[in-house]
């Protein structure tokens, strides 16, 4: 029978339809086989999760898989001893993040079950990694002699030959004898919206540069909240909360584009601040509340401050506020003493800072030695 110009465009269309169909089937297979083959379900390899079994080997042949095919490895909810774990480069290690701000241990938490260890989580040479979600307990061995970080990034003697690009996010790393997070000559990295508290160390110690620093909150570590060891440059620290932490809340020395704009620093035992020979750094924007809570074991001594710059240079101090206080509950010893305190400052700016209540004795103390253009005015406050 012959068919009709209208008969033979209907056949058309059914079989159109139905190859694009056939194409889309294959199509979701080869999606489907794609993605399982790049996800890495630490369970399916052994781990158990369950706070009892040392899960070490099956996390890192989960590891080693997913770094063939630059994959990611998925942890379930559970408890996770494991120690040392070498992270590959290339690879997502992803949880569901769910932490919280105390003590409590809920989602992924991977459990340091090892005195012997450098760390948990190795990611020296793991260039493009990404740790998402998870919760890092150090708790165990947080009294330890030896110094135990929570993730390490440990360039020796030289920085990586590339950006190492790493990425941590939505993580919370705790209770480590040594640092949170220490990333030892890294070059490029991104740590924002997680939670650095408690370790003995700081709660992120750098040796490098070109970071972004967004969004965490750096509580109670008992060295600086976040510090420079020898050297920290090209950084945007913003929009972080960093309190209550032994040391300083950021420690600066020896670098130079830093921009830190809109934290909140309060109740550390130093200054919020404490910025030693960087230049062309701006700082802006921020809130100190109540910091030099005990800084008598720190440079000011009984000078407690809110912000202490040395030897600085093409360095802005500016639209700040400072408050003095103390401890919640209305207790403990008001402080600071001094809201700023400057020493050996050249082509630098300090103005247009408000202290109201800002301090306990002096608004600002000038130790002098300035270089040329130097400008200290327009700062305005009163005792608390």
């Amino acid at each position: 029978m012959d068919l009709t110009k209208r008969d033979l465009l209907a056949s058309l269309a059914v079989l159109g339809t139905a190859g694009l169909a056939a194409n889309a089937a294959a199509q979701d297979n080869n999606d489907e086989r794609t993605t399982k083959d790049s996800r890495f379900n630490v369970k399916d390899f052994g781990a158990k999760g369950d706070g009892v079994t040392q899960d070490s080997k099956a996390i890192q042949d989960a590891l080693d898989a997913a770094g063939k095919v630059g994959g990611t490895v998925w942890f379930p909810a559970g408890k996770y001893l494991c120690h040392q774990l070498k992270v590959p480069a290339s690879v997502k290690l992803e949880a569901d993040p769910v932490w919280l701000y105390r003590t409590e241990q809920v989602g992924a938490v991977l459990v340091l079950d090892s005195e012997d260890a450098d760390c948990l989580l190795d990611i020296t040479g793991a260039y493009g990694v990404h740790i998402y979600g998870l919760v890092l307990a150090g708790d165990k061995f947080k009294n330890s002699q030896k110094q135990i970080h929570g993730i390490f990034l440990n360039n020796k003697e030289k920085f990586s030959p590339k950006e190492d690009s790493i990425v941590i996010d939505d993580t919370k790393i705790s209770n480590f004898s040594g640092h949170g997070i220490y990333l030892k000559r890294i070059w490029l990295f991104i740590i924002r919206h997680s939670h650095c508290m408690g370790n003995k160390g700081s709660g992120i110690e750098i040796f490098g540069w070109d970071g972004f620093v967004t969004d965490n909150q750096l509580s109670g570590n008992g060295g600086h909240g976040f510090g420079c060891e020898s050297c920290g440059a090209t950084v945007m620290f913003t929009a972080n909360r960093v309190e209550w932490n032994g040391g300083y809340g950021l420690f600066l020395q020896n670098g130079d584009a830093w921009n830190v704009t809109g934290n909140c620093f309060d109740r550390n035992h130093g200054a919020g601040i404490h910025a030693i020979n960087m230049q062309s750094t701006t700082m802006t924007g921020n809130v100190f509340r109540r910091c030099g809570k005990d800084s008598h074991k720190l440079v000011e001594g009984e000078q407690s401050c809110h912000v202490r710059l040395e030897r600085c240079r093409g360095t802005t101090l500016s639209s700040n506020v400072f408050q003095a206080g103390r401890d919640d509950g209305g207790k403990g010893k008001f402080t600071p003493q001094v809201g700023i305190i400057v020493k050996e400052m050249s082509y630098s700016v300090i103005s247009c800072n408000a202290l109201f209540k800002g301090f306990m004795d002096t608004m600002l103390i000038d130790l002098g030695n300035h270089g040329p253009d130097f400008i200290l005015r327009d700062n305005v406050g009163c005792k608390c």
